[in-house]
């Protein structure tokens, strides 16, 4: 009887304290349900991104505003990036953006971050207008002062008076240097008869038998011998 009144004074606490841990187990479930997973969380956070970069090409970051949905492991953005464009130049951060329909230039510039420094402003205000709309695809290029700085090169003005004057100079220079002989292709039958022994007739048939290569060719022309020739061979020329 000892014997089994020890045994019962040892299983009766064991199983009053199992017991007691299960019925504590389940009031903990009832009165402090399961907190939501931390990870669960922050995925749900993360569906919601803003100028989500899209990758880079060759240093070139693309971004894009976009919301990202789906229920798998991998999420893919769904596409609000109808217009693509690429800007460089004067601008701060030079690159390929997206945008949504309707967008505009200035949109552009402000997305790069603004004009850089030694921009041409006088020229993109005067060429470029900020409020046109952009295309898919389109490259813009804002340019430095020296892509669009003009060398003034120095030109030599001609007066057209003083032009013609010099002409005019140079052909009497010309008749000067050459009225010490007269040319026997060109000249009239007034300059053909100051030659000594050179009549009207014979000045006429001078005329007649243009063209002459040397004035030898003189001495066929009918009434000029050699006398005749030796008189005027000195005044006489061919040009």
């Amino acid at each position: 009887m000892n014997e089994i009144k020890d045994k019962k004074n040892i299983i009766i606490p064991i199983v009053t304290f199992l017991l007691g841990l299960i019925l504590g187990s389940v009031v903990t479930i009832f009165l402090f349900p399961a907190e939501e997973c931390p990870q669960c969380a922050d995925d749900s956070t993360e569906n919601q991104i803003s100028t989500e970069k899209l990758g880079e090409v060759e240093g070139l970051t693309i971004t894009e505003d976009v919301d990202i949905e789906g229920n798998s492991d991998v999420s893919l953005p769904v596409s609000e990036c109808s217009i693509v464009v690429d800007i460089s130049g004067a601008i701060k951060d030079p690159g390929v953006y997206c945008f949504v329909d309707g967008s505009k230039l200035v949109d552009v510039v402000k997305r790069a971050s603004g004009f850089a420094e030694g921009v041409a402003y006088k020229y993109v205000s005067m060429n470029i207008n900020l409020s046109e709309l952009i295309t898919n695809h389109q490259k813009i290029y804002i340019p430095y002062e020296e892509d669009v700085y003009c060398e003034v090169k120095s030109l030599q003005y001609i007066n057209s008076t003083e032009s013609s004057t010099q002409q005019t100079n140079s052909s009497n220079n010309q008749s000067d240097s050459t009225q010490s002989c007269i040319n026997i292709n060109t000249a009239t039958k007034d300059q053909l008869i100051t030659l000594d022994g050179v009549g009207e007739s014979t000045a006429q048939k001078i005329i007649d038998a243009r063209p002459f290569t040397t004035i030898e060719d003189i001495l066929d022309v009918s009434g000029i011998g050699e006398s005749t020739y030796e008189k005027f061979k000195d005044d006489i020329c061919v040009y």
